[in-house]
């Protein structure tokens, strides 16, 4: 077998080197700039939760007005329903036949009762209740 190996702990020079590149550096000075910048980023940036509110105002608007808009429309389009539903109705042909729909009113309540009772039509002379004065 061949005899490769990914790490080749017996070069100290090499490993020497790479740790004194990447190691962190020694004075205050570094990480105190560091720190300043950091800091002075973060005061840039607003934290509040109004400020992420200021991104979604526009597209809000827009939806708002959409949804005006459609319901506007859905109610004007209900009321066109509504008169186009009244019209015919006026317009068209009853569906109960007028005889039946308007009750003559030619003989009074209380003689048409008695009538009925007796079994009588209004036409036979027999059947004519006496008329009585109170």
């Amino acid at each position: 077998m061949s005899d490769i190996r990914l790490f080749n702990y017996d070069d100290d020079e090499v490993t020497r080197g790479l740790r004194s590149l990447y190691a962190a550096p020694a004075g205050d000075a570094y990480w105190n700039e560091l720190e300043a910048h950091i800091m002075s980023r973060v005061a840039d940036v607003e934290l509040g939760w109004w400020t992420e509110l200021d991104r979604w105002v526009r597209p809000a608007i827009a939806a708002a007005a959409v949804l005006l808009i459609a319901a506007g429309i859905a109610m004007v389009r209900a009321r066109q329903v509504e008169n186009e539903i009244a019209a015919e109705s006026m317009l068209s042909s009853p569906s109960v036949p007028v005889s039946t729909a308007v009750r003559p009113a030619l003989e009074p309540d209380r003689e048409a009762r008695i009538r009925y009772l007796f079994g009588c039509s209004s036409q036979e002379p027999s059947c004519s209740a006496p008329s009585s004065k109170r």
